[in-house]
């Protein structure tokens, strides 16, 4: 044993702070490059479509739920919220991941049960309830929160 070396190293911080780097980046550009993130949803869904052999005019209209196509509206909700979640397990070393993930799951079925019932019963305060749920859980305040509430003093 080296004499100078008196205590074990700790291990290093550095692959997971690299790892909520790149994770944080890819949350940025998901919502800095919406449009662009939207249009390559949009062309993928059609390929996968086309593949199956099945027409994509229907699906992927705009519709009055989303303007992109329900389909890629979804998927680009379904990625943001992902790498939310993937973000606080990082941050919060998995503790609680299976509530945190489930509380992006409750916002997100609630916002869309909102849309839903807002479109198909004509009613415009649901539609647009669920029009601001779905844009609140896909931004960075529930990120935001979740981690501070679950750094506040005496949690675990």
């Amino acid at each position: 044993m080296n004499p100078l070396e008196t205590h074990p190293q700790a291990p290093s911080n550095m692959p997971r702070l690299m790892l909520l780097g790149v994770l944080g980046l890819l949350l940025f550009a998901l919502g800095q490059f919406q449009e662009s993130v939207f249009a390559l949803l949009m062309r993928l869904w059609q390929q996968m479509l086309h593949l199956s052999g099945q027409a994509a005019g229907g699906t992927m209209a705009p519709n009055g739920l989303s303007k992109h196509g329900l389909p890629v509206g979804i998927t680009y909700r379904l990625l943001y919220c992902g790498l939310s979640v993937l973000i606080l397990h990082v941050l919060l070393r998995g503790r609680r991941t299976w509530w945190i993930a489930g509380g992006y799951g409750v916002a997100l079925t609630v916002g869309m049960v909102l849309l839903l019932v807002g479109k198909l019963a004509g009613w415009p305060l649901a539609l647009s309830k669920g029009y601001y749920v779905l844009g609140l859980v896909c931004s960075p305040l529930p990120l935001l929160v979740g981690y501070m509430l679950k750094t506040l003093p005496g949690r675990s």
